[in-house]
């Protein structure tokens, strides 16, 4: 009896502990190209928010930067996706997206308003730079959150 109390008290605690893994990280701000979000893998995920600054004399829009390294040692494929999840009509979206190296490239594999999903093919030892920003200067609401997601299926 007290073996089987044991393994469901084990049991618990590894499915509790599991589903922290799915959840969100938040970007950071400020955030730059010098100081990106850094994805931990090739399937990570991160919730961030669009503040647009109107009367910023230098650039208004707020963008926000994210970045991965593929440490696996091999070509790697996978899929990066956006969503506007709390309001499309808003259409944030990845502004800009590179690869380097030899090898890797990138392609839009759907895109509506607010949401989209690249395919990339990523070199070893190289990057994946994103932005993300509004596709307006004027519609934007900083407590709506967005989720920028890698991973090895498209959404």
């Amino acid at each position: 009896m007290k073996k089987l109390l044991a393994s469901a008290i084990v049991a618990v605690s590894v499915l509790s502990a599991g589903t922290s893994a799915f959840a969100y990280g938040n970007a950071h701000e400020p955030d730059s190209p010098s100081s990106p979000n850094i994805f931990q893998s090739s399937v990570d995920d991160f919730d961030g928010t669009i503040n647009n600054n109107v009367d910023a004399e230098v650039d208004p829009f707020d963008l926000d930067y994210y970045q991965w390294t593929n440490d696996t040692g091999n070509f790697k494929s996978f899929f990066v996706n956006f969503d506007t999840y709390q309001n499309r009509d808003l259409d944030y979206r990845i502004r800009s997206i590179g690869v380097a190296g030899v090898g890797s490239s990138m392609s839009r594999v759907s895109y509506s308003t607010g949401k989209e999903t690249w395919h990339v093919y990523l070199a070893p030892g190289e990057k994946v730079t994103i932005q993300v920003g509004s596709s307006s200067l004027y519609k934007f609401d900083p407590n709506v959150k967005y989720v920028i997601s890698l991973g090895d299926h498209p959404w």
